[in-house]
């Protein structure tokens, strides 16, 4: 009897050991970088949006686009217990799109979001129990160069907040001229012009410098002061969704995002 005994708990013993030891070599997700959201509580997402959400890894930070409106905000990873998330300081740009049903579904699903676990595919989002309600993807990001700054850019959002446009108020742009490294533009009432350089051996890195305005007052100034307050804290550039360049801070935060115009010129 003494012998059963002995025999079971060295099984016990060696299935604990096993299973401590399974824990400290589980395989790590790396979140970092950015990926699209394929699926959503078992349904695959279909339709003309195309969401994604992006990890910092460094400055904890979370961005992306959730059908329709960019989403943006902060994550907490659990130190203790590997694979536990909390989205935390959520926020959105307010657009409407033709497609909002594609975006409630992705912002009720990340609400309650509170782990990761990796896939076949990518990575999981999952919640509390475990179960899965985000599908990940790897997204595959564009390297931008100088060049694609080239010409007319709408500024259609500042902070994270859309641009709007009054009927008496001139339409927000820059316009980059990468031969000559200098920019012209508008904040919304005044012409701006400057120029603008880059850090030798960083073709991401972008800085405004010996920026000028003209000085005349609009309706809307307290757009134009964050728009010019944004330009003079841009130190990088980055490509955004459906061809949007993303001009962020030092720290990697979008302070403006630019769209190309298309329309007709808007340099006087």
């Amino acid at each position: 009897m003494k012998k059963m005994f002995s025999s079971v708990a060295v099984v016990c013993a060696a299935l604990m050991m096993a299973s401590c030891g399974s824990g400290k070599n589980a395989v790590a997700v790396d979140l970092s970088g950015e990926w699209n959201i394929v699926e959503v509580n078992g349904q695959q997402l279909s339709g003309d949006s195309d969401p994604f959400i992006g990890f910092d890894m460094e400055g904890k930070r979370i961005y992306g686009n959730a059908g329709c409106n960019r989403m943006m905000g902060a994550f907490e990873l659990d130190s203790v217990n590997a694979g536990k998330i909390k989205l935390t300081q959520m926020g959105m740009t307010r657009m409407m799109c033709p497609d909002m049903e594609t975006e409630r579904v992705v912002t009720e699903a990340l609400n309650k979001v509170a782990g990761y676990t990796g896939t076949e595919a990518g990575v999981a989002l999952t919640d509390a129990e475990g179960k899965e309600l985000v599908i990940l993807q790897k997204r595959e990001q564009k390297v931008l160069s100088l060049a694609d700054l080239a010409g007319e850019w709408k500024i259609a959002t500042v902070d994270g907040a859309e641009v709007v446009v009054g009927k008496e108020d001139k339409v927000p742009f820059l316009a980059f001229d990468t031969a000559e490294m200098r920019v012209h533009g508008n904040a919304g009432c005044n012409l701006i012009n400057g120029g603008f350089s880059q850090e030798e051996g960083q073709p991401a890195s972008l800085r405004f410098s010996q920026m000028i305005s003209t000085m005349m007052a609009g309706p809307n100034m307290e757009l134009e002061g964050k728009i010019l307050k944004a330009i003079d804290q841009v130190r990088s550039f980055a490509a955004g969704e459906n061809g949007v360049i993303i001009l962020q801070d030092a720290e990697g935060n979008a302070v403006l995002t630019l769209v190309k115009n298309t329309e007709g010129k808007l340099s006087e």
